[in-house]
């Protein structure tokens, strides 16, 4: 009867270690899982963040060579009117020749984000 019982506790034993190791593979492989989705959802945050900087890049390149105009007409308004342009007639101007592109070319970029989702 001993050894019966001996060789009982050796199988509940090995039963045990087999149930342990395969609790650890599963755990393991979530692990590998859930890293793997938080890659991919920091690839993608990136990725809409770099979309993000590129329009506000092409905007701000539209805006750039509008901003130039408006200052030139600010400026030769005040030289039609007999006055010199002030500095803060000039930033105003090119602000605001600047806003709309930008904002076209960030609405694009989150319109675009939304899209590819």
């Amino acid at each position: 009867m001993a050894s019966g019982l001996g060789g009982l506790l050796g199988v509940g034993q090995k039963t045990k270690e087999q149930a342990t190791s395969g609790l650890l593979g599963a755990a393991r492989l979530e692990s590998q899982q859930d890293i793997a989705q938080r890659s991919l959802e920091m690839q993608k945050e990136a990725g809409q963040q770099q979309l993000m900087g590129t329009a506000v890049g092409i905007g701000g390149a539209i805006g750039a060579k509008a901003a130039g105009v408006a200052v030139a007409d600010t400026v030769a308004a005040a030289k039609a009117a007999g006055t010199t342009a002030t500095i803060g007639a000039k930033a105003g101007a090119a602000a605001g020749a600047m806003a709309p592109p930008v904002l076209i070319a960030l609405a694009a970029a989150a319109l675009l984000n939304k899209l590819f989702d």
